[in-house]
């Protein structure tokens, strides 16, 4: 035979069994993993169930008394991933099992060491494993992985002491506010917010020694927990030297929504800085207060665009009072204030139910739909939204608002 093709029948020969073995372990593999995952179907209908009883147990008996004498280690790896199924819904005292069931097994000891391996998703792993278990074991080992060069498994970490709580828990999570080469703000500040309010007190004791952008990012936090307990330290904080804290701080009072912080957030609308004056208006639409009418009225003549906006919408929530303010700035003799009415009663579509009442069989409704555009007219701004009703309204509405526009009526739309 030719050289050249016996030696291309060699190559042929030896691509095919090459494929046909690699076939025969892609086959062999598939099965073995098909066999394992219905023995784990089997095994886990005969688990779960013992698992589901021991959770429900009122009585002092361990997981392990409820399991069968002989645990291989597959069989502990399928009792830990139900436990860790469960613990995303368990809560109360089944979710104090779940703990004393994975320190039991083992489960926390191994995740714990599993935060020393060489790759850094089973660091990662293990660190969200421990979360989910809560074991205060965990907590030493979880602050050390927090200097961790991966920025995921920092996160994992954090993340994982976040569920753990507890001050010691807690407190490195406070510090990881003020470093901000290794961490996000944001992302940290999210696990604060949802440790709730375990996580008001630490931030309290730690707030003065913070770093100015983590001080901010602790006033944002204590804003979004609601806790009355933070109200004295954010009050304090509206005297503060930088106008951004005083600013965060007036945002969270209005967060939280004590009424009687209200006082503290007018003086505040009278800051020297305007986004100080802009959350102040804002908060104070949140608290509802009907005695910041005045001052928020006040507030619409300011020359920031920022501070006109937040005060005319919160007076706009504080309802009808509020509603009336607003209608009776239309007749004020600053430009800034007026527009900005105008443009806030176009917002909360207060002018399309005025100019729906045009053509109201009831006289009295109709006269004050009359003077009210009477207002916005004399307001000298007539936005393009107030035109766009008397284009698309019925006829009778068209010809009644064009009346008291004075402009012509036939660019009816037929």
């Amino acid at each position: 035979m030719d050289p050249m093709r016996h030696l291309m029948v060699q190559i042929v020969t030896g691509v095919g069994t090459l494929l046909a073995l690699l076939t025969l372990a892609i086959v062999t593999n598939k099965a073995l993993r098909e066999m394992g995952e219905a023995l784990d179907r089997r095994r886990r209908a005969l688990l779960e169930p013992a698992v589901f009883e021991y959770l429900g147990a009122t009585s002092s008996k361990a997981l392990l008394d409820y399991l069968p004498k002989s645990l291989s280690r597959r069989d502990r790896r399928l009792v830990e991933r139900i436990l860790l199924e469960a613990a995303s819904f368990t809560k109360g005292e089944a979710r104090d099992r779940i703990t004393a069931a994975c320190e039991s097994l083992g489960s926390v000891r191994e995740a714990i060491r599993g935060l020393r391996s060489r790759r850094w998703w089973k660091r990662a792993d293990a660190a969200e494993k421990l979360g989910l278990m809560r074991s205060n074991a965990a907590v030493g080992p979880l602050v050390q992985l927090m200097n961790d060069q991966e920025p995921e498994v920092r996160i994992r970490a954090a993340r994982a002491l976040g569920l753990i709580r507890g001050s010691t828990s807690i407190r490195p999570l406070v510090r990881a506010l003020g470093d901000p080469s290794r961490w996000s703000a944001i992302r940290v500040a999210e696990i604060l917010i949802n440790v709730g309010a375990e996580a008001v007190d630490e931030l309290l004791i730690a707030f003065d020694a913070l770093p100015h952008n983590a001080r901010i990012s602790a006033l944002d936090v204590l804003g979004r927990i609601r806790s009355l307990r933070a109200v004295g330290l954010l009050k304090h904080c509206l005297d503060d030297a930088h106008p951004d804290i005083r600013a965060r701080a007036a945002h969270s009072l209005g967060l939280i929504g004590d009424p009687a912080t209200a006082a503290d957030l007018v003086r505040a609308l009278r800051d020297t800085e305007w986004p100080v004056r802009a959350m102040a208006a804002k908060a104070l639409g949140r608290l509802g207060n009907p005695e910041a009418i005045g001052p928020l009225r006040e507030a619409m003549k300011d020359r920031q665009w920022w501070v006109r906006a937040n005060s005319g919408e919160a007076l706009r929530n504080l309802g009808p009072p509020g509603r009336e303010a607003l209608t009776e700035t239309l007749s004020s003799d600053d430009p800034y204030a007026r527009h900005m009415a105008v443009a806030q009663l176009q917002e909360g579509r207060i002018i399309d139910e005025y100019v729906a009442d045009l053509t109201s069989s009831d006289t009295g409704r109709r006269a004050a739909a009359i003077r009210f555009i009477d207002k916005v007219t004399a307001a000298a701004r007539i936005d393009a939204k107030t035109q766009q009703a008397a284009a698309s309204a019925q006829e009778g509405v068209r010809r009644a608002l064009s009346n008291v526009l004075e402009t012509p009526a036939n660019g009816d739309a037929r």
